[in-house]
């Protein structure tokens, strides 16, 4: 998962609002007296959400499944200091110390396709947060795979790379399957290499989501969901 992919995903995820991000979850930290401290990033990606909080002064841990992502990240952000990257399953994840912030964005959550998973996930979280520490998490919405994203076929053009979406969304399972196939340039010879690779996300209903932090006694604090695609939750211990 995400081989090929890392290498172009931040051309074709420019549309990604990190810095609109960055500021409300900021505004959430400071209303709960969090204005620094140990932020763990889980799903980190290529390390754009880990620049932005070690830039403001944080220790910062990114975790992610792939290799490759935490190679880009680490790229991103040679030089930095107080930054540490680790390649662990969001599932079944430890941290050296307890975390002020975990946050889990960019819809990481909908890879976990089962609820025995995000519990797991969870449970990780609960260990990892400090005595009055939060955690800051978000997923699409049943509605963005539907209608949006379930059944359409989408097409993202670079300098770099061509990459081609085909979406199929189960509505008895509500997975949605992505079937990428990615055309990077040789620019040495103007030849062409592809490759494909295969996503799954699945959807989510709230009562979901709370029967799993019913379960690990986790507290949802607040949530809410922008332009119907994407929900956001606070969650404390």
């Amino acid at each position: 998962m995400y081989e090929q992919f890392a290498t172009v995903y931040d051309e074709m995820m420019e549309e990604i609002p990190y810095d609109k991000w960055f500021v409300k979850f900021q505004e959430i930290l400071y209303e709960h007296g969090i204005t620094g401290g140990h932020m763990c990033e889980l799903g980190c990606g290529t390390g754009e959400m880990v620049r932005r909080f070690a830039k403001a002064g944080y220790e910062v841990t990114g975790i992610d499944i792939s290799p490759d992502m935490l190679a880009k990240a680490s790229e991103k952000t040679e030089g930095m200091e107080k930054i540490s990257y680790f390649e662990e399953d969001m599932t079944d994840f430890s941290l050296h110390k307890p975390a002020d912030v975990v946050l889990c964005i960019c819809d990481s959550m909908n890879y976990l396709l089962s609820t025995e998973g995000l519990t797991a996930m969870f449970r990780c979280i609960k260990e990892a947060l400090a005595e009055n520490g939060i955690a800051i998490l978000d997923m699409k919405t049943a509605y963005c795979f539907q209608k949006v994203l379930g059944n359409q076929t989408r097409v993202d053009e670079t300098e770099e790379a061509l990459m081609i979406w085909d979406n199929t969304y189960d509505e008895e399972t509500r997975i949605n399957e992505y079937l990428l196939t990615i055309f990077t340039e040789d620019k040495a010879t103007g030849m062409y290499a592809r490759y494909d690779e295969c996503h799954e996300q699945r959807a989510y209903s709230g009562d979901e989501i709370k029967a799993c932090l019913k379960e690990t006694s986790l507290r949802l604090v607040k949530s809410w969901t922008e332009d119907e695609i994407r929900t956001y939750f606070v969650i404390e211990r």
